[in-house]
């Protein structure tokens, strides 16, 4: 008669079991990093010279950074390139909404360019021509293909009243202006966003005088007014820069005139 076999118990090796960790958790959290989790950010851009798109002004535009992450890892890498970055949770949706936003920005930015072409040429002597207005804001539509949105479009007219009168508003460099803004064809400023991204971006890079829209009465969207909301910011961080509303081309003009007085 034979002896029934003796049943071996399994004992688990420590080695195996710390081999098995450490391949499961960085493999665990790799997969956890690319879970979709949709935020919208905004950050800190630059203020731009007019000159960069082909003006030859003294005044310059603002742009923010703005965008979607669609999952923790694209959030840390844009924390690392922008450490400023205001992080917001967004949906799936988002996305289509913020690729819509970008294509109407686009033709609201050629609308305010051609806007601050005919504006300008309104306030001077000698008006151009109509294939000469053509001409002028399709170059200037080339040269801003990287931008999209209408928030140049006071900036940019003033600029272009200087390039037309040969000012210099900024008494060669003495002052650094900058602003925000919409022009209309009426040459009325219209409200924007980001207003808190691009007081901070003017005062970082140096930014005396800043124009934002006199909107307190007209503010057509929800929330507080532009020009509420920069006198609440500067307040907040204490900026150094002079904010100044205003109303139309024509009052940000007289305002610079007075500077050059």
């Amino acid at each position: 008669m034979s002896q029934p076999a003796t049943k071996k118990k399994f004992r688990l090796r420590p080695e195996f079991v710390i081999a098995f960790l450490l391949l499961f958790i960085p493999a665990g959290m790799g997969v956890y990093c690319f879970i979709p989790q949709y935020s919208y950010f905004t950050a800190m851009g630059e203020i731009v010279p007019v000159q960069e798109i082909g003006v030859q002004g003294s005044v310059n535009f603002t742009y923010v950074n703005e965008g979607l992450t669609r999952n923790l890892f694209e959030r840390w890498t844009t924390s690392r390139a922008f450490p400023d970055a205001h992080f917001e949770a967004a949906d799936a949706s988002y996305e289509e909404y913020l690729t819509m936003d970008m294509e109407i920005g686009e033709q609201l930015r050629n609308d305010t360019i051609r806007n601050a072409v005919i504006s300008a040429d309104e306030l001077v002597d000698d008006p151009v021509s109509a294939k000469e207005y053509d001409q002028r804001s399709a170059e200037l539509i080339e040269e801003t293909w990287n931008y999209y949105g209408d928030s140049l479009g006071l900036m940019l007219g003033i600029g272009l009243v200087e390039e037309a009168k040969g000012d210099d508003f900024s008494h060669n460099g003495k002052y650094v202006i900058a602003g925000t803004g919409t022009l209309e064809e009426d040459q009325t400023v219209g409200s924007v966003g980001a207003i808190r991204d691009k007081l901070r971006t003017a005062e970082k890079f140096g930014a005396d005088y800043f124009f934002v829209p006199k909107d307190k009465e007209n503010f057509a969207y929800g929330g507080i007014s532009n020009e509420e909301e920069a006198a609440q910011v500067s307040r907040e961080l204490d900026l150094k820069l002079k904010i100044i509303p205003v109303a139309t081309l024509e009052e940000a003009l007289d305002y610079l005139r007075q500077i050059s007085g």
